[in-house]
């Protein structure tokens, strides 16, 4: 008679459609490894104890799945052995996350991801929306909408598939981000079957704002590369963004970061006092993108990788020529810029870039990075090499691995040196989808080997700091002039 009440509470929660409560599946303490194999949420030895938060823990999970039909499972067990769909089990030894982790999300498809209540939520909205796994899991529901059962690991499988599958899957590999600061010790731990993968996330909330002009050098050109505003937050909150499904995954022990920026750029002809020529010169073009990024540190192989997804446009909408006129008509020694109403008109950016760098010489007052870089879209098709130096004090490079607070204060020379292969730029082409321009070159009068370099000065007290750099940048364009500008960057610790 238990059988069969317990065989029709596990028919509810995979018929309903509705929000409501997904009665749990009772698992009784056992020594014996118990089996999940189908989309649930595992709580990490919870409690009945009314006053204990742990209770809490489990009605916020219920709140949050059950609408989904996804079962919220008390379980006081030593392991739990996890099946996927194609056959593949991970063993985890509950008591190895009792005390860091509060449940277990389990889709069917994919590992199960041990986390913080907390989390739940961004989880489980990553967890089981991915458009393969709706379908999938439609199919592992309907296996089990007769037949939804908890099964002994001990109930009698065929010695020989057994050990296949423990030959096939003895590392399993598991990502999780856990929010702990930089400073905070690695923590190996041993669960029996799984290769745990231990990604930090940075909770540093800073702020760095970057002002670039042309008037901001020795020599004032006012030409080319002219004026370009930058916001950029890094936050831990991003991490919990859908963009983040777009970065570039990485599979090793590392500092994570995100960041959103905002940018916008103009670029003029050489000589902005008079009317262009429209012939062997630079276009007037603007452009304002929103960026995601996510940065990658692993101080065991001194590897840095950022990947990056942007989205705006190009055009008179941007606003440079606003901006511009602005600026000029402030400083009464300026003349009115002439000729941006035959600016690069109105397209899409979207656009992907990804720079991987590894330290050829590090230390604590000493940096050497090289660098491989490519981007691709509608904005840039670019792949280049890079040198990177920084010589002073300053935070770790690739993050903290010991338990030492950061430095209160840094103060460095830093020196950049970028070596492009230029296949597609829209400042100078026009843009991909909007042919409709009064000037642009031709891909034959582009350089396709563009060199720039940047050098300056960083200091920070505590949560504020300040950047002063210069820049140089070779001809873009057969015909074209050398170009340098200056910039200024502050930041704040938020």
């Amino acid at each position: 008679m238990k059988a069969i009440c317990f065989l029709f509470v596990s028919l509810l929660f995979f018929t309903s459609c509705h929000r409501q409560q997904v009665t749990k599946p009772a698992i009784e303490q056992s020594h014996a490894p118990l089996v999940i194999d189908y989309p649930a949420g595992v709580m990490v030895n919870p409690t009945k104890k009314q006053s204990n938060p742990a209770n809490h823990n489990v009605s916020f999970a219920e709140r949050v799945l059950s609408p989904h039909s996804i079962p919220v499972l008390d379980s006081k067990t030593g392991q739990m052995v996890f099946v996927k769909l194609n056959g593949d089990r991970v063993t985890i030894a509950m008591d190895a996350l009792a005390g860091r982790y509060d449940i277990i999300l389990f889709n069917a498809v994919s590992d199960p991801m041990p986390l913080r209540i907390a989390d739940l939520q961004g989880a489980m909205n990553q967890i089981f929306n991915f458009s393969e796994d709706k379908r999938i899991l439609r199919e592992v529901r309907k296996a089990n909408k007769h037949n939804y059962s908890l099964i002994s690991d001990t109930a009698g499988h065929n010695s020989i598939r057994l050990w296949v599958q423990q030959l096939i899957n003895q590392e399993k590999r598991i990502i999780v981000t856990t929010p702990d600061t930089t400073s905070q010790k690695f923590v190996a731990r041993v669960i029996p079957g799984v290769q745990w993968v231990e990604q930090r996330l940075d909770t540093r909330s800073i702020l760095k704002i970057n002002f670039e002009n042309d008037l901001i050098t020795y020599s004032n050109t006012d030409r080319y590369f002219t004026n370009g505003i930058t916001f950029d937050l890094q936050a831990a909150w991003l991490s919990r963004s859908p963009l983040q499904k777009l970065m570039i995954p990485y599979r090793h022990k590392a500092l994570v970061s995100y960041n959103l920026n905002m940018v916008q750029d103009m670029f003029t002809p050489t000589d902005t006092r008079i009317a262009p020529a429209l012939n062997n010169d630079r276009p007037y073009s603007s452009y304002l993108y929103f960026g995601f990024r996510k940065t990658v540190s692993d101080p065991l192989r001194k590897l840095k990788i950022a990947s990056q997804f942007s989205a705006g446009y190009i055009g008179p909408y941007s606003p440079g020529s606003y901006l511009q006129t602005i600026v000029h008509k402030t400083f009464p020694t300026n003349d009115a810029p002439l000729g941006w109403e035959t600016q690069i008109n109105t397209d899409i950016i979207l656009n992907y870039s990804l720079q991987v760098q590894k330290a050829i010489v590090y230390n604590d007052k000493l940096t050497l990075l090289a660098g491989l870089d490519v981007q691709s879209g509608t904005l840039f098709n670019t792949s280049g090499a890079s040198l990177q130096l920084q010589v002073g004090k300053a935070d770790p490079v690739f993050g903290m691995t010991d338990s030492k607070p950061l430095p209160k204060s840094e103060y460095y020379f830093f020196a950049k040196t970028h070596l492009s292969a230029m296949a597609y730029n829209a400042l100078l082409q026009g843009g991909m989808f909007n042919p409709d321009n009064i000037y642009t070159l031709k891909g034959n009068e582009i350089q396709r080997i563009v060199g720039t370099a940047e050098a300056g000065l960083h200091f920070r007290y505590k949560g504020m700091g300040i950047e002063l750099a210069q820049h140089y940048l070779s001809p873009e364009y057969k015909g074209g002039l050398w170009h340098k500008w200056g910039r200024i960057s502050l930041l704040f610790t938020l």
